[in-house]
């Protein structure tokens, strides 16, 4: 036992810990001031980094002494590297944490989500939550300084245990480095955020500036028909017809069918975002963690705004075009009649003119209503989701996934630092909740949507004869047959190198219904005639009077077409490259195979094969696969005017009169930009165009079809285990419950059998005949874009 004489030097030897209590009594003296939420900010940032800075510095001094083992005192050695590291890293977690929040309060004041009085109620909690903190370890502090505490002889036993433990100060003295470094991430974000909230607002000022220029054209237009509604009803003498007639060459003059801001909206935009890139972003504290969100700001906003707002851009500028040219057709009658009574002197058909008139007001408001609802939801999607801060929220707009924590922090927490952290998530709702009520998406809201698109699109029997021509897909003759004249140059070009002794293949990709069959059996019929092998699953090929029949190995029927084709020069098609998959023969060997058959035989066989977009992406990250072949063909996007020419082909062969709701002819020039509508809407896909053509048409008795423009939004109501089964769908074409659960094994029934039975009620997918899900057709386009929204596909 210590004599007290060795007991005072003990409590003697402690200066490193007395400074450390006067720096943190001085933070804490600070930390009671009246501070602004800027002002608590710098006290972490500065101050209280300084005591952390200061505590490394001291610990740092006696490791020192603790290695070269002269001159230190194990007492200290215990409070500074055994005890008090664990609260003080504690401490400073609860001091990030509260940083981050204050710059989540402060980035959505910026963004007008939250009111003055909410972040002051903040910073009034926030400040209680590190006074609380910091007062406990100062409390530690000081019990460490009371010669009392030095004196206990609980205490003492415990020193003497861990003198023969391993030294943890260098570990705490990296999380205190971390901890820093990552408090270092909160205030450079802070910055980076305050920034892009600044680019977001620009570019909802620059497109409610451009509604606000639609609507005053509109009113001004009203205003121009009303004055001539005031002149045509003044009208009692011939000699007046001259200065209405003069008014409306004067309408017709300032009549402008450019919109405003169309021609350059998306140039404009891409000017505004291009300071914006790719951020990692602490997002939120969690047992010790910080959450990053790594997110492309400038390629989310784009496809924010191309996927939310620009359709609805287009709309407007399109009805405003619509509106001016029934104006001018309107106004320009009305002159003739007006001439017309001017040169025989006469006023009797007046009252027909005002009637003339007067339907162009009520088409003005009608038009004025629909332009402000399309406006009205435009603010709603404005007011609700295209805000920097949603990066904070679990439903985030920006749909990027949480991808890591910045560290692992191993220690475990104690019962204050939990407790602490639980308040602050709690008072967190004080300024968040009024905003994510009104954000909160109403998933049945959502499926209720969605299954009145999918009821909307899904094929009708009175419709059967008409539909037929736009989308069976077998029914293709040659007057059908739109040539893609882009795509089969370069096919023969390289079919001429073939002929000359080249080693050629050819890869055709496209998404589903973009016309790769159909492109692929036009060049069968066009350069090989009889001489071609279709390759598909399950079927029989003949090769030189050989019969074979095909499994799922792909490397087996290539051998077999490989032994048999010496005497000729064949096409070999493998179409949907894809469903070349089973229980025993993978994709990756089968894809394998193709390429060393490409590698070995292309000489001897004209190769095509056919797969998606996202299918060639998939395997490109796994093997060599688009560099195997000699030329790839995208027949994905076709040309307006080809997709114009396949509608006209298809509806002249139904022998029907297309007319409007009210039984009037759909003009030329009307059908042209619904055509030209749709393909920007599908991304020129020509099947999905044609399909979407469907949609608007009903078969009427008297030969005709009714064109009427309707369509329903499907909405994403999906998890995010219904995400990755639609992923394997789209890649894959279809999954069944046997693969899936083969798959996943006891993480089917927990979390995935629900969803896919969810995704067949709501025919999502629908059962084809050898018992699979597939993707509903309808839906190809939709499902595509929302799994690139949600990240899932590049």
């Amino acid at each position: 036992m210590k004599s007290d004489k060795e007991k005072n030097t003990t409590i003697n030897s402690l200066p490193g810990l007395e400074v450390l209590n006067k720096h943190f009594e001085d933070y804490l003296n600070r930390l009671k001031q009246n501070l602004t939420t800027e002002g608590l900010s710098q006290l972490i940032l500065k101050e209280f980094m300084e005591v952390s800075n200061f505590l490394i510095t001291i610990g740092d001094q006696e490791y020192d002494k603790v290695r070269t083992g002269k001159n230190f005192d194990f007492s200290t050695i215990y409070s500074l590297h055994y005890l008090l590291p664990e609260l003080f890293k504690d401490t400073m977690l609860i001091h990030r944490d509260v940083l981050l929040q204050l710059q989540i309060s402060q980035n959505k004041k910026q963004e007008s989500l939250v009111d003055d009085q909410a972040v002051q109620h903040h910073l009034k909690e926030s400040k209680a939550i590190l006074e609380k903190a910091s007062q406990s370890f100062g409390q530690k502090i000081s019990t460490e300084l009371n010669p009392i505490q030095q004196a206990d002889k609980k205490r003492r036993k415990l020193v003497s245990k861990v003198k023969h433990q391993q030294n943890p100060w260098e570990i705490y003295k990296n999380q205190f480095l971390t901890i820093q470094n990552q408090t270092k991430e909160i205030e450079k974000s802070a910055h980076i955020l305050s920034d892009i909230i600044l680019v977001f607002k620009d570019i909802k000022n620059h497109t409610q500036n451009i509604c606000a220029t639609l609507i005053s054209e509109l009113e001004n237009s009203k205003q121009s028909i009303s004055k001539v509604m005031d002149s045509v009803q003044n009208l009692d003498e011939i000699v007046k017809t001259a200065d209405t007639i003069s008014l409306i060459e004067d309408i017709l003059d300032d009549l402008d069918s450019t919109n405003p801001g169309q021609e350059t909206y998306a140039f404009d935009i891409e000017l505004k975002i291009a300071s914006l890139k790719e951020n990692s972003i602490p997002v939120a504290g969690e047992d010790g963690l910080l959450l990053i969100k790594k997110i492309d700001f400038n390629k989310s906003a784009k496809k924010w705004l191309n996927y939310m707002l620009l359709p609805d851009m287009i709309e407007l500028w399109q009805n405003k075009v619509n509106l001016v040219a029934f104006y001018k057709h309107s106004l320009l009658n009305l002159k003739s009649s007006l001439t017309l009574l001017k040169n025989n002197s006469t006023l009797e058909t007046l009252p027909s003119q005002v009637q003339s008139i007067q339907n162009m007001l009520r088409s003005a408001n009608a038009n004025e209503k629909l332009q402000r609802k399309i406006i009205g939801q435009m603010q709603e999607k404005f007011s609700t989701e295209f805000f920097v801060t949603n990066i904070y929220n679990t439903e985030d707009f920006l749909k990027v996934s949480l991808q890591s924590s910045i560290t692992q922090l191993t220690s475990s927490k104690n019962k204050f630092l939990t407790s602490a952290e639980r308040k602050i998530h709690n008072i967190l709702s004080f300024f968040s909740t009024k905003y994510e009520i009104s954000t909160t998406d109403n998933p049945f809201k959502k499926l209720e949507a969605a299954s009145k698109c999918i009821e909307y699109r899904t094929f009708k029997a009175s419709n059967i004869h008409y539909d037929t021509l736009f989308l069976n897909k077998n029914f293709i003759g040659d007057l059908f047959l739109v040539p893609r004249e882009t795509e089969k140059q370069k096919l023969q070009e390289t079919l001429n190198l073939w002929k000359k002794g080249h080693n050629k293949a050819v890869l055709v990709v496209g998404n589903n219904l973009s016309g790769k069959s159909t492109f692929i059996e036009s060049v069968a019929k066009d350069h090989f005639d009889k001489q071609s092998i279709v390759l598909e699953t399950d079927s029989t090929i003949s090769i030189e009077g050989r019969k074979f029949t095909t499994t799922k190995n792909l490397t087996e029927a290539l051998q077999h077409i490989k032994k048999h084709t010496y005497n000729s020069r064949p096409l070999l098609v493998i179409d949907n490259l894809e469903l070349w998959r089973d229980k025993n023969h993978s994709l990756l060997d089968n894809v394998k195979a193709a390429i060393e058959f490409v590698e070995t035989e292309s000489d001897q066989v004209f190769v095509i094969m056919t797969t998606s977009n996202a299918m060639q992406s998939h395997l490109d990250k796994r093997l060599p696969f688009s560099n195997s072949f000699s030329s790839i063909i995208d027949v994905n996007r076709a040309k307006n005017e080809e997709i114009n020419k396949a509608i006209l082909l298809r509806h002249g062969a139904s022998h029907q009169s297309l007319v409007t709701e009210k039984g009037l002819p759909l003009l030329n020039k009307q059908l042209e930009l619904y055509v030209q509508k749709l393909c920007k809407n599908y991304d020129y896909n020509m099947g999905e165009v044609l399909q979407a053509w469907t949609y608007a048409i009903t078969t009427a008795d008297d030969h005709k079809v009714v064109f009427q423009e309707k369509e329903y939004d499907f909405e994403d109501f999906f998890t995010s285990e219904e995400v990755i089964i639609l992923k394997y769908v789209l890649l894959y074409k279809h999954i069944n419950e046997i693969v899936l659960k083969n798959f996943l094994g006891n993480r089917y029934n927990i979390s995935y059998k629900s969803g896919l039975k969810r995704l067949t009620n709501t025919k999502v997918f629908l059962r084809n005949p050898e018992g699979n899900l597939i993707l509903n057709q309808v839906l190809y386009h939709n499902i595509r874009e929302i799994l690139k929204y949600r990240g899932a596909l590049n």
